[in-house]
């Protein structure tokens, strides 16, 4: 079970839940490959040694497998294990950069809630063991 935070655009009185479910009908879109540029620039300054696949636009840092990708214009950021103390902060400061340089905004679909406080994230994770800690998940 992975971690995981979807970036999302709300349009005007579209809940955040309806941006999401619109988001997984929405039709592919191709990268805008500048944006990319700027994210994964910015990205390995965070991470530090990461692996990059350029044609898939994915980066992903080699020691914890926090992954950035933007597939068919869907960005997002996983990670496959339970964020610790010490990952968290990389999280943050990723999803930050992929607001800035997208103009969407992080969103945790476990919650329907956005992303932007560092509680927001506690919160988040705290869901996330939650539901991890379920038999059978």
């Amino acid at each position: 079970m992975s971690y995981g935070i979807s970036f999302l655009r709300r349009e005007p009185g579209q809940t955040w839940p309806d941006a999401y479910e619109a988001l997984e009908e929405r039709a592919p879109e191709t990268v805008d490959y500048a944006i990319w540029s700027t994210v994964a620039v910015a990205v390995r300054d965070v991470l530090g040694v990461v692996s990059e696949d350029l044609l898939n636009c994915e980066v992903t840092q080699l020691s914890t497998g926090l992954m950035v990708t933007c597939h068919l214009g869907q960005w997002s950021v996983t990670l496959p294990c339970p964020p610790t103390d010490e990952i968290t902060a990389s999280l943050r400061e990723v999803a930050e950069i992929v607001e800035r340089a997208t103009g969407l905004t992080a969103y945790d679909s476990r919650l329907g809630a956005t992303l932007s406080e560092p509680a927001d994230y506690a919160r988040s994770i705290a869901a996330f063991d939650a539901v991890a800690a379920q038999p059978g998940a």
